[in-house]
């Protein structure tokens, strides 16, 4: 059956809305010129809770790229494994800036430029641009001024028009099952111990580009997750060059109490995991059994993508699903 016509998501919807609605009246935003070291730029990320950064270059007056999570990864992935040899990540991270580290880095996609948006585009622009680019974070920037005004992410999105997902009359497929209608990864969930090096993480967040990694106990229940987030913690307390860590080290190192794992079912409805992953501002939910094994994992893109772009999705399992990746979508540097 099609999409009911009270469905607020459907392509009208959010071409109805406009990027300029989701500014905020007041905020802030972290903006770093190039020639910042690389250490203060990762550490000021730290100190005010953001992911990610545009990056401003003086010298054309304008933005050229986005400093993320994913390009630390890269720092401690690419320079741990060069040749065999075992480079002074300290000295990079340390002493050169980010337009230094941008020449030296294998993946600074530096001929791709800045992906951007104008606030007076639709919310459906901006949504097919952040799936369709694999980015996660989309500046806002004003045609006149070339001010950025805001990062538009799947999460703000999702923030805005959850209201009206439920205030409408909800289409049937709402209550269908995640894992029926394919949302999630449910193949291949990577899952370490406590006692796994940090260098396993690492490999896996360059290699899988997945965003989160569940820690499961010898009876391969899930205890904890760690997070790209969680890496860029080692910036800030210098831990650059011991990838020998152990998993319970890195995560002793969080500035917060451990951290609670949020898990669903595979026969959770999809709109119970909706109000699951909003009420919590949370990225994902670990999907678990009833003895808390892990059977797969459900992110805020897989969400976003079958929300937005329905039709993608089959309903049969002989249909392929389309792959998603939720830290696919982090934007690494792109400099014009």
């Amino acid at each position: 059956s099609g999409i009911n016509a009270e469905w607020p998501l459907r392509p009208g919807f959010l071409q109805s809305k406009k990027c300029y609605d989701l500014i905020p009246n007041s905020g802030k935003l972290i903006v770093f010129d190039k020639n910042l070291l690389v250490r203060k730029a990762f550490t000021a990320l730290i100190a005010h809770g953001t992911r990610a950064a545009p990056i401003w270059d003086s010298s054309c007056q304008a933005y050229t790229g986005m400093l993320t999570i994913t390009d630390f990864i890269n720092i401690l992935h690419q320079n741990q494994n060069k040749e065999g040899k075992h480079l002074n990540i300290a000295n990079i991270i340390e002493n050169k800036t980010i337009e230094e580290w941008k020449v030296i880095s294998e993946k600074s996609n530096v001929n791709k430029g800045l992906i951007s948006i104008d606030p007076m585009e639709t919310l459906f622009t901006a949504a097919k641009i952040l799936l369709e680019k694999k980015i996660h974070r989309l500046p806002v920037i004003d045609p006149r001024s070339g001010n950025t005004l805001y990062i538009l992410t799947h999460k703000r999105i999702l923030n805005h028009i959850y209201p009206y997902i439920i205030e409408s009359k909800l289409d049937p497929f709402f209550s269908i099952p995640i894992q029926t209608i394919g949302v999630g990864t449910y193949e291949n969930v990577k899952q370490l111990r406590y006692d796994s090096k940090l260098l396993q993480a690492m490999e896996c967040f360059a290699k899988t580009k997945i965003s989160a990694i569940p820690i499961v106990d010898d009876e391969l229940k899930v205890v904890d997750i760690y997070a790209r987030f969680d890496v860029i913690t080692l910036a800030s307390r210098g831990k650059y060059n011991d990838m020998d860590m152990t998993i319970r080290e890195c995560l002793q190192l969080r500035s917060t109490q451990k951290v609670e794992v949020l898990t669903c079912r595979a026969t959770d409805s999809l709109i119970d995991v909706i109000k699951s992953i909003y009420s919590a501002q949370v990225h994902r939910l670990v999907v678990v059994d009833d003895t808390k094994h892990v059977v797969g994992l459900v992110s805020l893109s897989d969400l976003f993508r079958f929300l937005v772009f329905r039709s993608h999705y089959s309903k049969t399992k002989s249909e392929e699903k389309p792959e998603i990746d939720e830290e696919s979508h982090f934007q690494q540097f792109e400099f014009g």
